[in-house]
């Protein structure tokens, strides 16, 4: 497997003068993390930070310009993409940074206005690269009363940042074309897990529905909630389609085992 630019020399430098070719930096860069997937830098500007991703995944810096032209609101301010190479705008602290300003009902509620206002895009999206986790794709039938369309299969605290007291999604080499409920199967393990929540107990549910909510414009909730577990399963196996593209073969196989649990008569959500 050929090595990521990030991990050979000159990499830095030749970052910096196309992030110089954009924008003008008010100190050094700080190279934040490197990973097999991709390369993160911070980069001072007078407006604040911005950040600068490279990744493996062509993919990531036209579908987050497609995403911010169309939902600036949520998503972050793209000041320069080509190829793999992405430049943004601060989006603001994380969830994970500042907890008590985050209201998940409001969260979830955001991105499936978002998902529903992609319905119809799955062949440009596709178009664009991004990768292909429709049920007939992954080998997983789910109730078909509802649009394929984007998924961010990674909507956590991590990559939910508060930009003037509203939600902004970042991160969207985690994402894929699906079924929409296949998004939030990663959101309910990890809030739960955050917060405290036991798997399938009262407060799971109750961020369910607030999902749900904008999607009963196609059914009413006691069928969506019933579609909603089989989206939930096929979730795991889109996870475990996104590590075996990067080469992650031990985490694909802990998502499958997390697919067949779903799949199980003792099934609870947030598991």
């Amino acid at each position: 497997m050929t090595s990521p630019p990030w991990e050979g020399e000159g990499w830095l430098d030749d970052a910096a003068a196309w992030i110089d070719a954009h924008v003008r930096r008010t100190g050094e860069l700080e190279i934040l993390r490197t990973r097999p997937w991709s390369g993160l830098i911070r980069v001072p500007t007078a407006d604040g930070d911005a950040w600068f991703k490279e990744s493996i995944d062509a993919f990531e810096a036209p579908l987050t310009e497609l995403l911010a032209r169309r939902h600036p609101d949520c998503i972050p301010e793209v000041l320069a993409a080509e190829g793999g190479r992405l430049l943004t705008a601060s989006a603001g602290p994380s969830a994970r940074e500042v907890p008590g300003d985050v209201d998940w009902q409001e969260i979830v509620r955001l991105y499936a206005e978002l998902q529903i206002e992609l319905a119809g895009a799955a062949d440009e999206l596709l178009e664009l690269g991004v990768p292909d986790s429709r049920p007939e794709t992954l080998g997983h039938a789910v109730p078909g009363v509802l649009p394929i369309t984007l998924i961010h299969e990674e909507v956590q605290d991590g990559n939910v940042h508060v930009r003037n007291g509203r939600p902004v999604f970042i991160d969207w080499a985690e994402a894929s074309v699906s079924h929409p409920f296949a998004g939030l199967t990663n959101t309910l393990r990890i809030v739960s897990w955050r917060l405290e929540w036991e798997p399938g107990g009262p407060e799971v549910l109750r961020l369910r529905d607030s999902y749900l909510e904008p999607w009963t414009a196609y059914a009413q909730l006691d069928e969506l909630r019933a579609i909603f577990a089989e989206g939930y399963a096929l979730g795991a196996l889109a996870r475990a389609a996104t590590w075996e593209r990067i080469g992650d073969h031990e985490k694909a196989d802990a998502w499958r085992q997390i697919y067949a649990e779903a799949c199980s008569a003792e099934a609870r959500l947030g598991a």
